[in-house]
C-alpha cells in the first residue's frame, strides 16, 4: 500500500461507534523500515495512533477498538523522533557514489505489518511530468539527516525514464525498413513498364514475321 493513499482516511472506533478523525500524516522509522504510527486530526486536534493498535486498514477506513489507545503528541508518545511523510519527501537522496537520485517520491508498506516494502526516488521533469524514477533497494542502509537521506550500499533496483514517447530508434528503424521494402517492388515495376512500353523497333525475327513486312512496306522498292 502507498503511504500517500493512507493520508486522509477516516479512523473509526469500533467500541464507541465514533469517528476519531482523519489521518493527517503517517509516521515512519526508515532506519527500521517500519510505519510506526499515524497522526490523526480530529475535532480536538492532533492525536497519535500507534500502528500496533490498529485493527485493520480497509479500503475506506481504518478501524481501532477504542479511542483510549490514542496518545497526545509529546515526549512520551510513540511518535517521538519519527518523521512524517511530508517531511521525508523534502529530503534529497544521495547514494554512496555521490549520485543525486532525487527526492523521496513514495513509500509503500505492508498494511498488515507496517513493514516498508518499497522506496522510490524521483528527479527531473516539470510539474510532476517526466523525469527519472529510481527504486531503492529495501535492504540498503539508509541514514536520515536534517536535509539528506543517504544510501550507503548498492541501491538501484531499476531506473525508469518517465516519458510517453516511443523509442525513436525503434520507430525510425521500422519506418526505414518499411519504406525500403515498399520501394523495391515499385522501382522494379517502373523499370519493367519502361522496358515493355518502349517505342524502339525490334528487328524482325524471320522473313515471315509481320514486323518484317511492315518494315519492307516503309522502304521504297528497288529495281536491280
Amino acid at each position: 500500500m502507498k503511504a500517500s493513499d493512507i493520508s486522509g482516511m477516516t479512523v473509526v472506533s469500533l467500541q464507541e461507534g465514533a469517528k476519531l478523525g482523519q489521518v493527517d500524516q503517517p509516521l515512519f522509522d526508515l532506519g527500521a523500515r517500519q510505519l510506526r504510527a499515524l497522526h490523526v486530526k480530529g475535532v480536538s486536534g492532533i492525536s497519535v495512533l500507534p500502528f500496533d493498535q490498529i485493527e485493520n486498514i480497509g479500503s475506506d477506513a481504518i478501524t481501532v477498538v477504542t479511542s483510549q489507545i490514542t496518545q497526545t503528541p509529546g515526549a512520551d508518545s510513540v511518535g517521538q523522533g519519527l518523521l512524517d511523510l511530508h517531511t521525508l519527501r523534502k529530503l534529497k537522496i544521495v547514494d554512496r557514489d555521490g549520485t543525486f537520485l532525487g527526492t523521496l517520491s513514495e513509500i509503500e508498506f505492508d498494511p498488515m505489518s507496517g513493514q516498508v516494502t518499497q522506496l522510490t526516488a524521483h528527479k527531473g521533469g516539470v510539474l510532476g511530468v517526466g523525469g527519472t524514477t529510481t527504486a531503492i533497494d529495501i535492504t540498503a542502509n539508509l541514514i536520515v539527516g536534517a536535509e539528506l537521506l543517504t544510501v550507503n550500499s548498492n541501491v538501484v533496483n531499476s531506473t525508469i525514464a518517465d516519458s510517453d514517447t516511443v523509442d525513436s530508434s525503434t520507430t525510425n528503424s521500422s519506418t526505414v525498413d518499411s519504406a525500403t521494402v515498399d520501394a523495391v517492388p515499385e522501382n522494379l515495376a517502373s523499370k519493367n513498364v519502361t522496358t515493355e512500353t518502349t517505342d524502339s523497333p525490334r528487328p524482325p525475327l524471320s522473313p515471315n514475321d509481320p514486323s518484317s513486312a511492315d518494315a519492307e512496306a516503309e522502304i521504297p522498292s528497288r529495281r536491280y
